[in-house]
């Protein structure tokens, strides 16, 4: 097994049907992601969170699965069009979370900052139903696992800065 960050704070365990999570904050390493995820903003300063019906009023970044051939750049262009209508302009890639699960399964998920460009409309056509503009300031209360894990703070905080910069 990998080990954890010696920074523990960064180290997360959620319970959901059963099953425990265990996350990681890896920080900006050279692994192969299975998963993205964007902490995406638009030209106005806002920032992207999605929800379904299910969850909702809580939500989550936008992303999900690399696909055979893909990149995790095409993965996350093609995330946010279909999470969001939301067109990538830019990416950069913050780090990698290791994700463990009670039944033995590991995964690896890249977290970038984006900005994106929002459709004028929005189609919900997979899980996800709805999506949100939140500001920085009520990024934190807004995302379901913002308060709880402290790693939310932490990519809040990585994102600004490169948002700062662009």
């Amino acid at each position: 097994m990998t080990k954890l960050p010696a920074d523990e704070k960064y180290y997360h365990q959620w319970r959901h049907n059963g099953v425990v999570y265990t996350f990681s904050w890896l920080g900006n390493v050279p692994q192969p992601p299975h998963r993205v995820s964007a902490l995406a903003f638009t030209a106005e300063g806002q920032m992207l969170l999605v929800t379904d019906e299910n969850w909702s009023p809580a939500c989550w970044l936008p992303g999900g699965g690399i696909e055979a051939g893909e990149t995790p750049e095409q993965a996350l262009a093609r995330e946010l069009i279909e999470e969001a209508n939301a067109i990538v302009k830019k990416s950069i890639k913050i780090g990698i979370q290791q994700t463990d699960s009670s039944e033995g399964v590991r995964s690896f998920q890249a977290v970038y900052w984006c900005r994106v460009q929002l459709g004028d409309e929005f189609h919900p056509n997979h899980e996800v139903t709805e999506r949100h503009l939140v500001s920085p300031d009520d990024f934190l209360d807004t995302l379901f696992w913002g308060r709880s894990d402290p790693k939310a703070e932490l990519l809040l905080n990585l994102a600004l800065e490169i948002e700062r910069n662009h």
